[in-house]
């Protein structure tokens, strides 16, 4: 072999590799493609209905109504009351998942020795998908079947209890979507506090201060951040929640679980009136940035600044 080719050798090796930009765009152009065609197309073209009227009658037809459906929504009362239906159900999720996540990862914190294969098992709610879990709590809020009619049974009483009445329905929903969400929470607590040095708990027994205060000072703090993010995750799956509550509820009894997302499937699919439905899937969306904008300037910023 040549001493010519055996310089040339590495020359040619090195223009095989690829330059950084070239490696970053043959791994994000393809994802960006993606993005284009299942987000942004339809983004785009549920835009350029809500400017439209559209008809199925007849053939499919469509005529430029400009701003007409976006003020038709604001007028429409039925709309207010399902945006502060979702409101309060999103409201109501977030405390609750709260409260339970925090509740099973002090105990899944405890465990020790031969329980800490409960720790496997307490997650399996989140594996339930959001149509199980509307399936299971249909069937446990029933009158009938129930597990509150179950429950009362126990003592003697044959009267039953429908958990899914007009006036607790939509705290009954929350409670079923804290269920379903709840767990993974409880897991990203557990690790922050797993965390959380064991110097700290040893100095506050030297100061003999109680089980709460050690709570507040030593165990909540390394998890407000961890809060904070979970707070936004919730907050979004709640207001665009629409599989569980159509398969638990359908909107009722009457009306007093149609959630702004159910509204927007009514008049959609059932209805037929697109324009509208667009239009107002856009005053969700606004909903939606608004609500987790809101969080991240009144709460996550100070949050990033103390991580």
């Amino acid at each position: 072999m040549s001493s010519t080719a055996i310089i040339q050798r590495p020359t040619r090796r090195k223009g095989a590799e690829m330059s950084n930009l070239q490696f970053a765009l043959l791994v994000t152009v393809p994802v960006l493609c993606f993005l284009v065609i299942v987000v942004a197309y339809p983004l785009g073209y549920a835009l350029w209905v809500s400017f439209h009227e559209v008809s199925f009658f007849g053939g499919y037809s469509t005529e430029w109504v400009g701003l007409d459906n976006y003020v038709a929504v604001l007028e429409d009362g039925d709309f207010w009351r399902s945006a502060l239906l979702s409101v309060r159900f999103t409201v109501e999720s977030v405390i609750f998942t709260m409260l339970i996540g925090l509740g099973l990862a002090l105990i899944l914190r405890d465990l020790r020795g031969r329980w800490v294969w409960l720790r496997a098992i307490l997650i399996l709610p989140w594996a339930v998908s959001p149509y199980g879990t509307g399936i299971l709590f249909a069937f446990l809020g029933r009158g009938q079947s129930g597990i509150g009619t179950a429950f009362i049974s126990l003592f003697g009483s044959e009267e039953t209890i429908n958990l899914i009445a007009a006036n607790i329905v939509v705290e009954y929903l929350a409670l079923g979507n804290a269920w379903n969400l709840a767990p993974l929470l409880a897991f990203f607590l557990l690790a922050s506090m797993m965390t959380t040095p064991s110097r700290l708990y040893d100095l506050a027994a030297i100061d003999q201060i109680n089980r709460f205060e050690v709570f507040l000072h030593v165990t909540l703090p390394p998890l407000r951040f961890t809060f904070f993010v979970f707070t936004c995750i919730i907050t979004v799956l709640s207001l665009k929640q629409f599989d569980y509550i159509f398969t638990e509820t359908q909107g009722g009894p009457g009306n007093a679980s149609s959630v702004l997302t159910y509204q927007l499937y009514k008049i959609s699919f059932v209805n037929l009136e697109l324009g509208l439905g667009a239009a107002m899937s856009f005053y969700l969306l606004f909903l939606i940035l608004a609500v987790t904008l809101g969080l991240y300037f009144f709460w996550g910023r100070r949050e990033a600044r103390n991580a």
